[in-house]
């Protein structure tokens, strides 16, 4: 039996996952307000301006509805953070991933599965967190939102790796 040693490699997913965990937690536990990009957006664009750049379109979310030239500041901020859900994510994901194949390759089936379901259980530990957290509210649906983003950034980690196991078998 051979007794596994963590190097470098390990060490450093390790790191960038712990990392990362706490950067999710720490904005997770922020209020709305200190998370809003609307005060910047309205130092930046005029409500015009930002009409014009925007498609006339709505999105209704959770029983509200936000209307692209209504509301444009709102409708904004609405995106970027459902989009900040995704990559946030998909990048944790990406880092369990790599960390869990850097303990042994071989295993990826086993590192997908710890990963898919750290996917699903790290968003809903993150919404309930959201619960105690001021102006904030915890929503089952930005989990699932969560676990589609955990879920490209897994499928982004395994075309990467197909493409590097291609490129060394020239």
């Amino acid at each position: 039996m051979r007794k596994q040693v963590v190097g470098f490699p390990s060490l450093l997913w390790g790191a960038l996952f712990a990392g990362w965990l706490w950067l999710l937690f720490t904005f997770s536990s922020q209020s709305y307000e200190q998370q809003s990009i609307q005060p910047w957006l309205r130092r930046t664009f005029n409500m015009q301006q930002l009409i014009r750049l925007l498609p006339d379109m709505t999105i209704t979310y959770r029983a509200k509805t936000m209307h692209s030239h209504t509301d444009p500041f709102q409708f904004v901020e609405f995106l970027f953070r459902k989009g900040a859900h995704l990559f946030v994510y998909a990048m944790l994901a990406a880092i369990l991933f790599m960390l869990m194949r850097s303990f042994n390759p071989r295993r990826w089936l086993r590192a997908l599965a710890v990963t898919l379901v750290t996917a699903w259980v790290v968003p809903a530990l993150d919404e309930w967190n959201q619960l105690s957290s001021v102006h904030r509210t915890g929503n089952v649906t930005d989990v699932w939102l969560d676990f589609v983003g955990g879920c490209a950034g897994v499928l982004v980690c395994l075309c990467i790796l197909g493409v590097v196991r291609l490129l060394r078998r020239r």
